[in-house]
């Protein structure tokens, strides 16, 4: 059965947006709160900057001036201004304290036309705001998509999220009537845990929409269009951006014809071009208003940068929708083949051309590859363009369209190597980033939780909340991470772990942080940790990855009283993907973990110092496929490990001789690694096979 639309609330508020149309002469001006961003999480009796991109550009009358911004707590005023900075009016709201709050802006122009921002719902409360991503405290957010599952370093770079095709509506409902939100749930629910921007992709769109609608008739259409915004609307309530219409251009020089194939069955379905021309979006966006107050709708394209005719063509589209009140952003999707080549000046008269719109400007899939494709390349079109992007005072913030070189849309556009290494210009990134001035927003960059012995995690005693700390779910395995303060643990925060359905594997609910480690090196690994009841749980060092190399592997017995654990790690490789994992499934009992340490040690034996010598190799380099291992001293050895290159555990041995011959004829030459344990020691050998 439908759902029902409920039409009187609807026509109520859109009587509402109604009266916002050009009146005599005059166009409301834009009003959009470009920071805090819906979601965004702040510390209790801290100033949060509030701003607001306001301008009187836009319209199909000539613009005048913003006179005025006023800023709301909910019905409360918090205070106004007169004064910008290139259309951004600004507001510091004092010592706020802890609770949840709607924002709102309304902005006046010199015809006193009055236009009040959609609300950003942001939390306050007692934990330090977290540094999320390159931008942490730069001023303007760095998103990427998450495509299927979240990367383990999505955190270190980026501070929001955009889901690459799982909240396209052919993805949600290629079945009519039938929803799946398994991989949108999975970006939305990172974004809102991590209090991080989200940004809906996409809802009208003429490609990758479900087949069906074709033979829907305008009534049909239209139902299942506002049926569809209201699933979104109650699913997804944090939503920051909503991109309402995507890839309408027409006068385009990539196909000579639609952007997208399928846009006449939307501009028919929603009404049909009608006395403005565009009657079918604006009833798009009327809707779109209705269900998501609390979103700022955009408009989506690409060739923005290069093509004027195209871009004008959005503008006036954009002149429909502003004089209505009725669109809050300008989205250039930014993508290599229109960006790479471009120089900064004409890059910049583009931009310059897209604020005339009167609104911000959202970057919202940047991808580059280099006017000749190599990362040479790469890194000189990020070192042209992104400071573009990132100094124009009308762009809010940037969205790149994946980041690992062989999973994103188009081969060459990663800026991290398939291994997880980073990319000429993602280091180049980094360095930009890091020199721009601290701005304390958005996630005001906090000191990394590191103690003063020396730990290689950060926030391990979660006094900054979850990050980076993440949780994975498997073969139906469902849990959640929380942070307590009443577990009376190390410091005033622990990880709550909960694995509601913990599967049969203890590895289908694990949770994790990255954890490298380099060969010859040797680390300490400890926690603290307690459940609700005694229970077990695995702890692991593993490649992020296939093969899912497992290092390390110590299962431990929790009770209901605090425990600290303590283990040594003695790799025989290095892996900068390795991730420390707490695997929880096959229990549905609730633990805690707080005090987490991960750190390099000095160290001369397993447990303590052993003098002298403790076992012979040789030959050492192989060559006959044998290599012996003698012990030197009284010490039995009680296991020998062989290990490839790769990390593999290849053999296991418990030899009872002191004189052990080890055939490594079927290992590939080059290197292999021996670990060898006696009842106090443990040696690691590098082993060269010719």
């Amino acid at each position: 059965m439908k759902k029902k639309i409920c039409t009187a609330s609807l026509f109520a508020f859109v009587a509402i947006f109604s009266s916002l149309q050009a009146n005599g002469q005059n166009t409301p001006p834009s009003c959009v709160i470009t920071i805090p961003h819906n979601n965004a999480y702040f510390e209790q009796g801290t100033d949060i900057t509030l701003r607001v991109y306001a301008s009187d550009l836009g319209g199909t009358y000539t613009g005048g001036s913003v006179t005025k911004v006023e800023f709301f707590q909910d019905s409360i005023k918090l205070g106004e201004t007169s004064t910008d900075t290139s259309n951004t009016f600004s507001y510091v709201w004092r010592e706020v304290p802890k609770g949840s709050y709607r924002i709102t802006a309304k902005a006046t122009d010199n015809d006193t036309a009055v236009f009040t921002s959609a609300g950003v719902i942001i939390t306050v409360d007692s934990m330090a705001v977290p540094s999320i991503g390159l931008s942490a405290g730069k001023g303007k957010y760095v998103a990427n998509i998450v495509p299927n599952s979240v990367r383990s370093d999505f955190n270190r770079y980026w501070n929001g999220v955009t889901s690459e095709n799982a909240c396209k509506w052919g993805s949600v409902e290629a079945v009519r009537d039938v929803m799946n939100w398994t991989i949108a749930d999975r970006a939305y629910n990172h974004a809102k845990d991590n209090h991080m921007v989200f940004r809906y992709h996409v809802l009208a769109w003429g490609s990758q929409y479900p087949s069906w609608i074709e033979s829907l008739s305008p009534e049909e259409f239209q139902a299942e269009v506002e049926e569809y915004m209201a699933a979104v609307a109650e699913r997804y309530p944090l939503i920051d951006q909503i991109e309402v219409l995507n890839e309408n251009m027409v006068l385009n020089t990539w196909n000579r014809e639609e952007h997208a194939p399928g846009t006449p069955y939307f501009r028919a379905g929603l009404g049909g071009p009608g006395e403005t021309g565009y009657d079918w979006a604006i009833w798009l966006f009327e809707k779109a208003r209705f269900y998501f107050p609390n979103a700022k709708l955009v408009i989506n394209d690409f060739e923005l940068e290069t093509n004027s005719a195209g871009r004008n063509e959005i503008l006036d589209l954009v002149k429909v929708l502003r004089d209505r009140g009725l669109v809050d952003g300008f989205g250039t999707q930014a993508h290599y083949f229109n960006v790479d080549g471009i120089n900064a000046s004409s890059l910049k008269s583009a931009l310059d051309a897209m604020a005339q719109s009167g609104l911000p400007i959202y970057v919202t899939e940047l991808d580059l590859k280099g006017k000749t494709t190599s990362e040479a390349g790469q890194l000189a079109s990020y070192q042209t363009s992104f400071p573009v992007y990132w100094n124009h005072p009308a762009v809010a913030g940037i969205t790149l369209w994946g980041y690992v070189e062989g999973s994103t849309w188009v081969s060459g556009t990663g800026i991290l190597n398939k291994d997880g290494s980073e990319r000429s210009a993602m280091t180049w990134l980094k360095t930009y980033m890091a020199g721009l001035p601290d701005v304390g927003y958005p996630f005001k960059a906090a000191p990394q939780i590191v103690d003063s012995t020396g730990n290689l995690l950060t926030n391990g005693e979660f006094d900054a909340g979850k990050d980076p700390w993440q949780i994975d779910n498997y073969n139906n395995g469902i849990g959640t991470i929380s942070v307590v303060s009443d577990a009376n643990m190390s410091g005033t925060h622990a990880l709550k772990i909960c694995p509601s359905i913990p599967g049969s594997e203890p590895w289908y609910v694990q949770v994790f942080q990255d954890a490298p480690f380099v060969d010859g090196k040797h680390y300490e690994i400890s926690f603290m940790a307690k459940a609700v009841a005694p229970r077990t749980i695995v702890v692991t060092m593993q490649q992020s990855g296939s093969p899912d190399t497992q290092y390390l592997e110590e299962t431990v017995s929790l009770s209901t009283t605090n425990q600290t654990f303590s283990f040594p790690f003695h790799p025989a490789t290095s892996d900068p993907t390795n991730r420390l994992k707490f695997f929880v499934g096959t229990d549905a009992k609730c633990l805690f973990i707080d005090s987490v340490h991960y750190k390099e040690v000095e160290w001369t034996g397993y447990d303590q110092p052993v003098a002298g010598p403790i076992v012979s190799v040789y030959p050492n380099p192989v060559v006959s496929g044998r290599v012996t291992v003698e012990n030197s001293c009284t010490e039995k050895i009680e296991t020998i490990e062989l290990i490839d290159i790769q990390g593999k555990l290849v053999q296991t041995m418990h030899p009872d001789d002191s004189r052990v011959n080890i055939d490594v004829s079927h290992l590939n030459k080059g290197i292999c690694f021996l670990r060898i344990f006696t009842n106090n020691s443990l040696v690691s050998e590098k082993i060269v096979i010719l």
